[in-house]
């Protein structure tokens, strides 16, 4: 637990770098007056298209930022760390899809911000894959995005949007929780897999991957005996030796 600890400092490095960019758009907004708010996503309207890549950026007001920061930092470690290479695609998609989503389904007239579609793709997904891949530390690292941010599952519902009435795109929730879990189905056997464990002489060999039923033959090859060797071996002479002194006759024994 210390080494994957100590391990996320540098796959942190690069969710760490986008919230750093969220942050310093917000406050460049604020002190310029650049009113950058009007470029988010707006749906069924070809203007609004350019939306899908600024929304993250983003952000209403500092209560707001803070609550897409913490959970984009945590789960894009995450991603980085179990899927390496296969993060960047990932994130893409999960970004693109999800903002697509929202511009069909998003009510007309209105203007969608904020980074909340993307972290709830990335959340999503970690917690689909940790359990259809059935593997341990990711499944593990799905029940702490649950702990966390367990209240996320309802803000993909409109009923709860409206009872807590507040300013809440549960579309694009919606959205990013879709894409997450489209891109943890189409990608189930890509990246960790649950590691086979525990197999014995009695098991199937359906059950066991190639390479482990490579080295199993291998072995079996390597410790089997010859039938014909086995005759040979039961067939050789017995010898009885004796020794004999030096500078003795070895043929008084004949004589």
């Amino acid at each position: 637990m210390v080494r994957l600890a100590w391990s996320m400092f540098d796959y942190a490095m690069y969710p760490l770098i986008m919230v750093l960019g969220m942050w310093l758009l917000y406050f460049l907004n604020i002190d310029l007056g650049w009113h950058a708010e009007e470029l988010g996503l707006k749906p069924l309207e070809l203007s609004g298209l350019v939306g899908i890549l600024l929304m993250p950026f983003l952000h209403e007001n500092m209560e707001h930022l803070f609550s897409n920061s913490v959970p984009l930092l945590v789960a894009g470690s995450f991603l980085f760390y179990y899927f390496k290479k296969l993060t960047w695609l990932i994130s893409l998609v999960v970004w693109l899809m999800g903002g697509m989503i929202l511009w069909c389904i998003g009510l007309p007239n209105t203007i969608h911000i904020g980074a909340s579609g993307l972290v709830y793709g990335l959340v999503f997904f970690l917690l689909l894959s940790g359990i259809i891949r059935g593997h341990r530390n990711l499944a593990a690292v799905a029940l702490l995005m649950v702990f966390l941010y367990g209240s996320l599952f309802w803000g993909i519902f409109p009923d709860y949007v409206l009872l807590i009435k507040e300013n809440i795109s549960w579309e694009g929730h919606l959205g990013g929780a879709i894409s997450g879990m489209l891109m943890a189905v189409l990608l189930r056997n890509k990246g960790p897999q649950k590691p086979i464990e525990n197999i014995s002489p009695d098991d199937d060999d359906d059950t066991m991957d190639e390479e482990n039923q490579y080295w199993m033959q291998e072995d079996d090859i390597a410790n089997a005996k010859d039938p014909a060797l086995e005759n040979t071996e039961s067939e050789k002479p017995s010898f009885t030796f004796r020794y004999v002194p030096k500078n003795a006759n070895p043929w008084e024994q004949y004589e």
